[in-house]
């Protein structure tokens, strides 16, 4: 992949995102569900690119091989930018909350799988049992992990489908968590549980348009630096790369002592890093550099990007033969994972109990790029903690999903008796602990 098919690749998307917003603006449909534009310009892309459009007519949008490493590129700038400025408050434990919450998620996803693959192999010849071990790495943590755990099974010359499985899973729940997500969104509005306003009957001109009153415009950043010495955006921008670069350093020199190290993205180290120094940075002089406005706006171009371009480039390519269990796995998961989500949700948030729910939601069935959709258009502009609960849950949760990944795989081979009940076990601490450590009552209003 070359500098020019990434501008290529950009170009793509950005005309994608204008149709988008154009159909947003005015098709009924997409503004009463408040569908984002990054979403259907995603699912545009997809009907037109080659996998779909491609396959029946020789004019499809060209996307490069390499379109596909934009998401983790693109999540590290959200990473990287999702603490500097900002006054924590209760970011840790409400993070520390939304942690044991996904946890609980992820045991549950294991269990769900794991009984419907013990159910379906009792009459279903050529289904291994370790088919439900790929359903919670389709939906909690996507095409990466799927296809890592499924090459480690296959490679043990077990299960030759192990991949394809996966990767079919981790299309299905980019699916869902945005579909399912943005559903379970609107029956939180007419329920009254969001923060802002839902009711598409009350939308104003600016939601249909996307365009805000000239005066209800206020600025998007503060200018810090001087423009004659250097631009106020690439002065924010210069404080991300740095981070970024750490990051990588860091990262890179702990794989040399810690070869297991390398299993962790850079993502996740951007993220850690962010927290520490913007932490460090907010107790001295220099917090004066950053502009919190600055790295929202870094931050959400990002993110746009990113969704369009997942959504893009889905693959639906089902597995005929286990197409049956794949779905109804697909849709225990879905369930589960949404109960647990509200539920929890609840017990253990004040008021914005249900942005939460839902971000979390999100990030358990597609990634953290799904979560961080939903939490933006239930939070535009960012008035709650959803995104950097979340956000921190990814990364505090990657530690103990770490070792279902790495020594997983062969565990589940050699004692799925021992996998299946310890699972069961940690989602019970998981459930407990949560709600002991963190519930508390919700008053009605």
């Amino acid at each position: 992949m070359t500098l020019t098919d990434v501008l290529k690749d950009f170009a793509y998307l950005s005309v994608l995102l204008m149709i988008g917003y154009e159909l947003r603006k005015h098709v009924v449909l997409f503004q009463k569900y408040f569908i984002p534009s990054s979403l259907i310009a995603g699912v545009l892309g997809m009907f037109l690119s080659q996998n779909w459009l491609g396959t029946i007519c020789p004019f499809y949008i060209p996307f490069s091989s390499g379109i596909g490493q934009w998401s983790g590129a693109l999540v590290i700038f959200v990473c990287a930018t999702m603490f500097l400025g900002l006054e924590l408050n209760q970011v840790g434990r409400d993070g520390m909350a939304t942690t044991f919450l996904a946890g609980a998620c992820h045991q549950a996803q294991m269990c769900v799988g794991l009984a419907i693959a013990a159910l379906f192999g009792l009459f279903m010849k050529g289904l291994p049992y370790q088919f439900g071990y790929m359903g919670v790495w389709g939906f909690y943590a996507g095409h990466g992990n799927a296809t890592t755990v499924g090459n480690v099974i296959q490679d043990a010359g077990y299960w030759d489908d192990a991949v394809g499985v996966g990767v079919t899973f981790a299309t299905i729940g980019i699916l869902c968590g945005v579909i399912i997500g943005m559903i379970l969104i609107n029956w939180g509005a007419k329920k009254g549980y969001t923060r802002q306003k839902m009711d598409s009957s009350y939308v104003e001109k600016k939601d249909i348009t996307g365009i805000l009153p000239a005066e209800q415009r206020k600025p998007a950043a503060m200018g810090i630096s001087n423009p004659s010495v250097i631009d106020p955006m690439a002065f924010q921008m210069m404080i991300v790369g740095t981070i970024i670069a750490v990051s990588h350093f860091l990262r890179e020199a702990i794989i040399k002592v810690f070869p297991f190290w390398e299993r962790i993205p850079l993502y996740t180290m951007c993220l850690i890093m962010g927290a520490i120094i913007g932490v460090a940075i907010s107790k001295t002089k220099y917090n004066q550099y950053i502009d919190r406005g600055s790295m929202k706006r870094i931050s959400g171009v990002a993110l746009e990007y990113a969704i369009a371009m997942n959504v893009a480039t889905i693959k639906l390519s089902v597995l005929a033969s286990y197409l049956v269990p794949i779905l109804l796995t697909s849709a225990a998961i879905t369930a589960v994972t949404a109960v647990i989500c509200i539920v929890l949700a609840k017990k253990c948030y004040g008021k914005d109990w249900f942005e939460m729910a839902m971000g979390a939601y999100g990030q358990c069935t597609g990634s953290l790029a799904t979560g961080l959709l939903l939490i933006k258009v239930l939070d535009p502009n960012g008035d709650t903690l959803a995104a950097e609960s979340v956000s921190g849950s990814s990364t505090l949760g990657s530690f103990w999903q770490q070792p279902y990944n790495t020594i997983g795989p062969m565990m589940i081979l050699a004692s799925p008796v021992l996998v299946t009940l310890g699972t069961a076990g940690f989602l019970a601490v998981f459930l407990a602990a949560g709600t002991l450590l963190f519930g508390r009552t919700v008053k009605k209003s």
